[in-house]
C-alpha cells in the first residue's frame, strides 16, 4: 500500500516518481522497493518525507496491517454503517482525514463518503472525492479488490452499495450486497442491514420469491435472537415488496406495523418519516386523496413541535407531497400556488427535477407546448439515468404527443418506442 500512497501523494504534489526519488536513488530500485522486493531505507525515508511534507511515519506505517490497524478499521467502519441519523456530525469530523495506516484512512474517508451521500451534503461528498477518494477508487474500486485488507473491503463494498442504489442499479447493489454478507457475521446490525439492502435490490429487480426468503430469513433471525431494534426498518422494506406485488392494502398495513414497532427503533424520528413519507407516496399512487391529504397535514402537524431548523429542512418534501397531489388531481391553480412557494426554496437535486416535472405538467394543461418541452427535456435526462418508472411513462407519453402534434414525427416515434420498451418493462 505505500506504492499507492506514495502515488496518491506525487499526484497532489504534482511531481513525478523520478523527481520525488532524484538525488536519492535510481527509478528502477524505487520501484522495487514499491514492489516489496527491497527493503525501505531510513534514510530515504526522511528525505521522501521532506520532500512530499509528511512525516516519516505516514510513509513507513502505510502498509500495516497489524492486529491493531485492522481493530482500528473496523470499529470505524462497524460505527458508520449504521444509518446517517444515529450519527453526529461532530462525531464524523472528528474521525482524522489523515492516518498513518492506508488501510483505516481509506476505511474512514469511504464511509464518511456513505454518510455525506445519505445527509445530501453534495459540497463535502464531492470534495472528498476530487481531493482523495477518486484516486484510490480508481485504485482499489476494482471487481477484484482482493488486495485490499477486510476493514477497507468491507467499507469498499458498503459504499459500492450505497453508490449503485443512488443510481437506481440494483444489479450491481444487489453484488455487491451478497459478496459484503459473506463477510458479515449473521445476526449483527450489519448483518441486517445488509439484509435489508438484498430486500430492496431484489424487489426493484423483480426478483419477488428471492425478496420474500431473505425476508422471512431476516425476520426468523430478529424474533430468535430478540433484535426487536430492527422490527421497522423490517417491516418498511416488506411493504415496499407487498406494494410491488400489487398487495396495496397489505403494503399499508405492514407500514402501520412498521410503525407500531417504532417503540423499540433507536432512530425513531428518521423511521417515522420513511413510514409517512412511504404511506403518502402509497396512497397517492392508489388515488386515494383523501388519506394522503391527512396523512400530509398529520406529518405537518409532527413537524411543528420539531426545531425551526427540521422545519425548514422538510418544508420543500411536504410541498412536493402536496404538489404531487394537486398534480394528480388536475388541480392546477393549486399546484401553481404550491409551485410558487417551492420556487422560493433551496432544493436538493431531486427537489429541483421534481420542480421542473409540476411545471411541465402545468404548461402542458394549458397548452403551452414550447414550454412544456422546455421543463420536460430539463428534468427527463435525471429520470431516465435514475430509472423513474412513473416519471418517466408520463414523460414519454406527453413528449410523444406533443411531438407528433407539432409534427416532429421522428421524435415522436422515438418517445413513443421508448414508451412501449418502459410498458414492457412492467
Amino acid at each position: 500500500m505505500l506504492k499507492e500512497r506514495i502515488d496518491y501523494l506525487c499526484k497532489k504534489k504534482g511531481i513525478s516518481r523520478k523527481e520525488l526519488v532524484e538525488g536519492f536513488v535510481t527509478t528502477a530500485h524505487f520501484a522495487n522497493i514499491l514492489a516489496e522486493r527491497y527493503p525501505l531505507p531510513e534514510d530515504l525515508v526522511g528525505h521522501l518525507a521532506q520532500r512530499l511534507q509528511v512525516s516519516p511515519s505516514y510513509l513507513v506505517k502505510a502498509g500495516n496491517t497489524d492486529q491493531d490497524t485492522l481493530e482500528t478499521a473496523n470499529r470505524i467502519f462497524e460505527e458508520l454503517s449504521q444509518s446517517a441519523s444515529l450519527l453526529s456530525e461532530e462525531r464524523i469530523h472528528d474521525l482524522p482525514d489523515r492516518h498513518d495506516c492506508l488501510t483505516v484512512e481509506l476505511t474512514v474517508a469511504l464511509m464518511k463518503a456513505v454518510y455525506y451521500q445519505q445527509v445530501n451534503d453534495a459540497v463535502s461528498h464531492d470534495y472528498l472525492h476530487q481531493n482523495y477518494l477518486n484516486f484510490y477508487l480508481e485504485k482499489y474500486g476494482r471487481p477484484d479488490d482482493a488486495e485490499l485488507p477486510l476493514p477497507a473491503k468491507k467499507a469498499m463494498l458498503f459504499y459500492k452499495i450505497q453508490f449503485y442504489r443512488s443510481k437506481n442499479r440494483y444489479h450491481e447493489a444487489l453484488s455487491h450486497a451478497n459478496r459484503l454478507s459473506e463477510y458479515v457475521r449473521e445476526g449483527t446490525d450489519l448483518w441486517l442491514t445488509t439484509q435489508n439492502f438484498k430486500m430492496e435490490a431484489s424487489i426493484f429487480l423483480k426478483l419477488y420469491d428471492q425478496a420474500k426468503q431473505v425476508f422471512e430469513g431476516t425476520m426468523r433471525r430478529v424474533y430468535e435472537q430478540r433484535l426487536f431494534h430492527r422490527l421497522t426498518d423490517l417491516y418498511i422494506a416488506y411493504s415496499g415488496y407487498c406494494y410491488a406485488m400489487g398487495l396495496y392494502q397489505e403494503a399499508l398495513v405492514t407500514l402501520s406495523m412498521a410503525e407500531a414497532n417504532l417503540v423499540y427503533a433507536a432512530n425513531q424520528g428518521n423511521m417515522l418519516s420513511t413510514i409517512m413519507n412511504n404511506r403518502i407516496i402509497m396512497l397517492t399512487m392508489q388515488e386515494e386523496h383523501e388519506k394522503a391529504e391527512e396523512e400530509i397535514r398529520r406529518f405537518a402537524e409532527l413537524l411543528e413541535r420539531e426545531s425551526a431548523e427540521v422545519r425548514e429542512q422538510f418544508r420543500p418534501i411536504l410541498l412536493i407531497y402536496r404538489c404531487e397531489s394537486a398534480a394528480a388531481q388536475k388541480q392546477w391553480g393549486l399546484l401553481t400556488q404550491y409551485m410558487q412557494e417551492l420556487q422560493s426554496l433551496e432544493l436538493t437535486t431531486d427537489q429541483e427535477m421534481s420542480a421542473f416535472f409540476y411545471q411541465c405538467q402545468l404548461a402542458l394543461a394549458h397548452g403551452h407546448h414550447e414550454e412544456f418541452m422546455e421543463y420536460a427535456l430539463k428534468c427527463l435526462p435525471y429520470y431516465e439515468s435514475a430509472q423513474h418508472t412513473m416519471r418517466l411513462e408520463s414523460l414519454y407519453e406527453a413528449l410523444a404527443a406533443v411531438s407528433e402534434e407539432s409534427r416532429k414525427y421522428k421524435e415522436s416515434t422515438a418517445y413513443y418506442k421508448k414508451l412501449v420498451y418502459l410498458l414492457r418493462g412492467k
